[in-house]
């Protein structure tokens, strides 16, 4: 198995960092009217958090806050310490720093402020959305040797907020998909959808099953394919878009990352275009075409210009030293 390299653990993290900038401007938009916008990802747009506080360029949302508070617990304790994810987690909330957090995660957080421990804080009943899967790349980069252990560290970084079996899936599978990316030099549509599909076949034949059918899907036209994906649409008053439950979400960010997958900018404006909840879309595909191609493949000046960029680019450096001191 070959081996990741530096440059493949820093760009998931700035993969993950610039789809979901370039995303957050278009979020919640319907896939008819991004079809028609220009120069979606020449550079970052300005946009506003419940139309009260408009951020800087290059601002991101939760899905990057949260994977890099993931990372900052990994650097912190050498392993998935489900509780100090949680505090890492906690910080964000306490300081008024979190950007566009889902109910789900908020609610656990919440109960996490009032001491509640991590195993209980995530309700099994809660809502099967994608908070766990827009966050979990730097796991399946920890552990992309042993899909045993990944499986394990996913759930336990993932019930901290969300536990219902399907969201835990979702992330799981992103996972396997960065794991194999990153240890693949070319990849092959079918090895790739057996890899993931393996590490949830047991856990969830249906999910998984839609993930394997997903070679299906790329010869046929985008808008149809993503149909097929999305459950009914996303809001049938709003136009169609890719909801926010894990499984639409988990397929599209699969879709297009392999419509073109030694492409990183054709990845994220495809992720871009779905509709929806895009900036999730293009942060999930961003951090597995980064893992995959490299910070190279990523354009110089939306590195430069994304929200702690230099922060960014160190976490993923000292995360590849943590996991293969050897190497440094």
């Amino acid at each position: 198995m070959t081996r990741p390299r530096e440059d493949q653990f820093v760009g998931a993290l700035m993969g993950c960092a610039v789809g979901d900038a370039l995303g957050a401007p278009l979020e919640g938009r319907p896939r008819e009217k991004i079809a028609t916008m220009q120069g979606i990802t020449d550079g970052y747009r300005p946009f506003r958090h419940k139309k009260e506080v408009e951020f800087p360029l290059g601002q991101y949302t939760d899905d990057t806050q949260l994977t890099v508070a993931t990372v900052k617990s990994l650097l912190a304790r050498g392993h998935v310490d489900p509780a100090d994810i949680g505090r890492e987690f906690v910080k964000l909330w306490e300081s008024n720093q979190i950007v566009g957090a889902g109910p789900v995660a908020h609610r656990a957080v919440r109960r996490l402020m009032e001491g509640i421990p991590w195993q209980d804080a995530a309700a099994v009943d809660d809502l099967p959305l994608n908070g766990a899967a827009m966050r979990i790349a730097p796991v399946g980069l920890w552990h992309y040797d042993s899909p045993d252990q990944l499986v394990r560290d996913v759930e336990l970084a993932s019930v901290v907020t969300h536990r219902h079996p399907l969201a835990v899936d979702g992330a799981i599978a992103v996972a396997a998909a960065v794991a194999h990316v990153a240890t693949s030099r070319e990849i092959e549509t079918a090895t790739f959808l057996n890899a993931v599909y393996g590490s949830v076949a047991v856990r969830s034949p249906g999910f998984a099953g839609r993930i394997l059918r997903l070679d299906e899907s790329l010869p046929m036209g985008e808008t149809a394919a993503l149909a097929g994906m999305a459950d009914g649409g996303w809001a049938k008053d709003r136009g169609f878009g890719i909801p926010v439950q894990v499984e639409p979400t988990v397929l599209a960010s699969l879709y297009v990352f392999l419509k073109s997958p030694s492409d990183f900018m054709a990845t994220v404006d495809r992720a871009l275009r779905v509709g929806g909840d895009v900036d999730t879309v293009a942060a999930i595909a961003g951090a597995i075409s980064g893992a995959h191609n490299g910070l190279g493949a990523i354009p110089a000046n939306l590195v430069a210009g994304v929200k702690d960029s230099a922060d960014i680019l160190d976490l993923g450096g000292r995360l590849f030293a943590r996991r293969f001191p050897e190497a440094t």
